[in-house]
């Protein structure tokens, strides 16, 4: 108990010190006396982090980061009480989108959990910076909704590009993926010089502007190389370094961006969207590749069960492993029994009932069965519907064990 609460005590202590290190990255970047930067790094941290933390302590995690919020508002000596509504906005929002990730994903479908983060991301961070600029509006007696993009793209940027390789740094990697490879670490080095080289000067007004892009676009080709052949772990170090190096040009005002026919907005907006679209690109890649390593090694099972006299039969061509492990469990009953929780046993016992009479049963059900003599394992049921077999109509059911995925790493206890 007590080595539980000492680790989660290091937990927050280092998320709230990330939290307050990237926040003070991201005023410096635009001039510390301002309170929206063009980019807000810790509003992927603060996401990555409720992903990452149980529900349960949520909570604390919260207060945390509301902390490291506040101290950042005090170094810079911003007014006290309008950092304090507007942290109360920003975290609530980062709680917000994590939420809605874990209620509206589907475990084994990782391509919706992306898309759900993104619709979240970009919906929320709206209100969020709605709701900002509507309280320092009412404080100048004006509106100021000229704060109102910069708000929303900062957040939206942040969450888009930070989010992303903190998840890869910290969900667990699967063994198949660890080995660094000698090629994928010279892709490293080779996305950390291409980057440098092309970032480091100004470009002048008698450059081909169309070569300058299409030389920003080789760091690009290389991190996607990195993603495919390097760990999880490995790719988003790259991401790092290589999104440090374009940040830190943007604060020099160098780089491909930063023409000399261009208006300093669109220089930002340029940099905005070239991070967030290399974020989603390894995104993607991973989520595609965490796909295939998971359908390689995931367990599946499917069962017919017998509406009428209740006896269950289990396909003889599923993992060994779970057919072994099932064997026992031979009746409508006797599965009931193996789950611990009263709610998914109902639950369980309505979905049959539901496809008994004829209705479609499309959602997925997440669900906990604890076997006598074998650790609780966590499924996820694909599919059912209703069947003839032998003249006599049957319920198949389709199952497959959860592993986790991009941005729910696993499923958690709620407290």
């Amino acid at each position: 108990m007590k080595a539980d609460k000492l680790t989660l005590a290091v937990s927050l202590l280092a998320w709230g010190a990330l939290y307050y290190l990237l926040g003070w990255i991201s005023l410096n970047l635009d001039g510390p006396e301002s309170r929206v930067a063009f980019i807000w790094l810790p509003s992927g941290v603060a996401v990555a982090a409720f992903l990452i933390t149980a529900r349960k302590q949520w909570l604390a995690l919260l207060l945390t980061l509301f902390l490291a919020r506040l101290m950042l508002g005090l170094t810079f000596h911003h007014t006290f009480h309008v950092s304090l509504v507007l942290a109360l906005f920003s975290l609530t929002s980062h709680l917000g989108i994590a939420w809605c990730v874990q209620r509206f994903s589907r475990g084994y479908d990782r391509l919706h959990h992306i898309v759900t983060w993104v619709i979240s991301t970009i919906v929320i961070s709206a209100l969020a910076a709605l709701a900002g600029v509507g309280w320092l509006s009412l404080l100048a007696g004006n509106w100021q909704m000229q704060w109102l993009w910069i708000a929303w793209s900062a957040n939206v940027t942040g969450t888009l590009f930070v989010t992303p390789p903190l998840m890869g740094l910290l969900s667990p990697t699967n063994k198949e993926m660890r080995q660094a490879s000698l090629p994928g670490v010279c892709l490293v080095f080779a996305v950390l010089l291409a980057t440098l080289w092309i970032f480091s000067d100004v470009p002048d007004r008698s450059d081909n502007i169309a070569l300058i892009y299409a030389l920003a676009c080789l760091p690009l080709v290389l991190l996607t190389a990195a993603t495919v052949i390097c760990s999880n772990r490995l790719a988003s170090l790259t991401f790092i370094l290589f999104s440090a190096v374009v940040l830190y040009a943007s604060w020099r005002e160098t780089g491909p961006f930063y023409f000399a026919r261009l208006a300093a907005e669109e220089s930002v907006l340029l940099a905005q969207s070239y991070l967030s679209a290399a974020a989603l690109l390894l995104v993607f890649i991973r989520a595609q590749k965490t796909q295939s390593t998971a359908m390689r090694q995931t367990r599946t099972m499917a069962y017919s069960l017998d509406p009428e006299t209740g006896r269950l039969a289990w396909d003889p061509d599923a993992d060994p492993s779970l057919t072994a492990a099932l064997a026992p469990v031979n009746s409508r009953d006797a599965l009931l029994a193996c789950l611990p929780d009263a709610q998914q046993e109902a639950r369980m016992a309505a979905r049959w009932q539901a496809v008994a009479n004829g209705q479609p049963v499309a959602e997925t059900f997440h669900f906990t069965l604890a076997i006598p003599g074998h650790s609780p394992i966590t499924l996820t049921e694909r599919n059912m519907l209703m069947m003839t077999d032998k003249d006599r109509p049957v319920i198949v059911a389709f199952w497959a064990e959860d592993k986790g995925s991009l941005f729910h790493p696993a499923p958690q206890e709620e407290g």
